[in-house]
């Protein structure tokens, strides 16, 4: 068990921070503008991230502002182009004895640095400090890091990507006749690409996979949509049922389908399969011997029959999903390099856009239990901002 989670270390974390020489203390305005900043982002991370990413920041960042107290630094140390990145190596080096001493988890100091590098991401967004300063390579040199996977191959879709597939999913599902016999289908689709693009769920989490028939694993069902809370309940990847935000880009089109697909029961799979075979086989296996009296009192209409008879339509399927994808991306001519936009490549752009603005808050939308995780998705953004982060010192330096 990590020693900062136990209550006893709770209570005297100062001292655990302390170190064997003490100096003058650091001006009261500078470590008060430092507590500042911390709280401040603990205080937005409480009402926009999830409560177990505030408390463990919270907790961290604490200490943090405690072992920046023990060793004199203020905001304006840490706001210097030079002074600043050493500082944050020092904290590094402090983590890295503690993962020596093997009262801290390699993962875990990764983590805790992370808190600290969110924190100063938003310092600078607020306009407290110019530059986050454990950006650069000094500040995280270090740092005991975990290896990568170091893979750049994944496919992320782009904003530009992303704004193209929904505009046309958007126009191809209006510009159908409001009678049109297969326009439910547009509807699906349009909601699913407003989905995959914008709530971040995993294509497993809501399609259902034919090889795995668990509750949760057979696709969205209407009775885990809250649309009036603009939530749904998902099986996740962790193995545990979990609710996560639909934003408001997906609302509209997932209450259209609703309308349109007018589910019999809540049963109903919130995405369902659009494959003739597979529809007219699940109501006969579902009706048995009564199935070719039933369907003729409808003339043969499946949806029909499903509603009459609160049958349960099979779900559309990743592999089925990944097909619609396949033909949305050709005919709305959008050039990707893996061919077309993948049901992952949605999520994964946008955590890329998420990370670059909030690590916490990406780590809560895309329920990765651990920031570490999060990092190493999106280690190139990491990259990219400690190349801007040296040419400004660069920069900097040459006048």
């Amino acid at each position: 068990m990590d020693r900062e989670n136990h209550p006893h270390h709770q209570a005297s974390l100062t001292d655990e921070f302390s170190t064997s020489t003490r100096k003058q203390p650091v001006v009261q305005s500078q470590r008060s503008d430092l507590r500042t900043l911390a709280e401040h982002y603990i205080t937005a991370k409480r009402t926009s991230g999830s409560p177990a990413y505030t408390a463990s920041a919270g907790s961290v960042l604490r200490r943090w502002v405690a072992w920046m107290a023990d060793q004199d630094y203020g905001i304006e140390k840490l706001n210097d182009p030079q002074t600043g990145p050493r500082i944050l190596n020092e904290y590094s080096l402090y983590l890295a004895g503690r993962v020596q001493d093997q009262t801290l988890a390699m993962s875990t100091a990764e983590r805790y640095f992370a808190y600290v590098s969110a924190c100063l991401s938003f310092g600078v967004r607020q306009g407290m400090i110019d530059r986050n300063p454990a950006l650069s390579d000094t500040a995280s040199e270090s740092l005991p890091q975990q290896q990568r996977s170091g893979r750049t191959d994944q496919q992320f879709w782009s904003q530009a990507q992303r704004e193209a597939i929904v505009s046309f999913v958007d126009e191809e599902a209006d510009s159908l006749d409001p009678d049109a016999p297969d326009r439910w289908l547009n509807i699906r689709n349009k909601a699913l690409v407003r989905v995959l693009a914008y709530s971040g769920v995993r294509g497993a989490e809501i399609l259902s996979h034919p090889k795995d028939d668990r509750d949760g694993r057979n696709g969205l069902r209407w009775m885990n949509l809250d649309l009036d809370a603009g939530t749904i309940l998902i099986f996740g990847k962790s193995q545990a049922w979990e609710r996560t935000p639909i934003p408001s880009k997906c609302i509209d089109a997932i209450s259209e389908l609703k309308q349109t697909q007018a589910p019999a029961t809540t049963d109903w799979p919130v995405f369902a399969t659009g494959h003739s075979p597979s529809l007219f086989r699940t109501a006969r296996d579902q009706l048995g011997t009564q199935y070719d009296r039933l369907v003729a009192d409808v003339s043969g209409d499946i949806w029909e029959l499903y509603r009459v008879h609160s049958l349960t339509p099979p779900a559309l399927t990743t592999g089925g999903a990944r097909q619609v994808m396949q033909r949305l991306t050709e005919k709305a001519g959008i050039e990707v390099e893996d061919g077309y936009l993948k049901l992952h490549g949605g999520r994964r752009g946008l955590g890329d856009l998420l990370y670059r603005i909030d690590r916490g808050h990406a780590q809560d939308i895309l329920r990765h239990k651990d920031l570490a995780t999060t990092q190493e998705a999106y280690q190139h953004i990491d990259a990219e901002e400690r190349r801007e982060q040296l040419d400004a010192y660069l920069n900097d330096v040459s006048g």
